[in-house]
């Protein structure tokens, strides 16, 4: 148990950046959708636009390290 505590308490900038990216993908797909297969095309194509932004920004900030 001590290791999924440990998860949960663990939470740094980018695992809260995916989490909120994630769950509005999910939100988002679950508005525009009715079908189940086509919403979760829309969840991976909404997460990976939401996402590229987060990731350019990360990998620039590790690039002045």
């Amino acid at each position: 148990m001590s290791a999924l505590r440990s998860a949960f308490f663990d939470w740094n900038l980018n695992r809260v950046v995916r989490v909120a990216v994630s769950v509005t993908a999910v939100f988002l797909a679950t508005r525009l959708t009715d079908g189940l297969l086509v919403g979760l095309g829309v969840v991976v194509a909404l997460a990976i636009v939401l996402d590229v932004p987060w990731w350019l920004y990360d990998r620039y900030a590790q690039s002045d390290k």
